[in-house]
């Protein structure tokens, strides 16, 4: 069975069109699920803030330090 649309293409109103339908909505449905995780995953990267722990600042500290000793070391000649 097959109509015509108001702008005049046909379209297939039998159980094969309405399967192609279906297939090609799950298809567009799978396209958008996949945009909105990808857009997701670009927004989380975006608005993720780095820390650092207590530990990763102490570790710092330490060769911060170690950096001044050697320069002192140098200066004190």
């Amino acid at each position: 069975e097959v109509e015509l649309s108001g702008d005049g293409s046909a379209v297939n109103t039998g159980p094969k069109g309405v399967i192609n339908d279906w297939r090609r909505f799950k298809q567009l449905e799978t396209e958008q699920r996949q945009e909105q995780r990808r857009e997701m995953e670009r927004l989380i990267k975006k608005l993720s803030m780095t820390c650092r722990s207590h530990l990763d600042e102490e570790t710092d500290k330490q060769k911060q330090k170690e950096l001044q000793e050697k320069i002192n070391g140098k200066v004190a000649w």
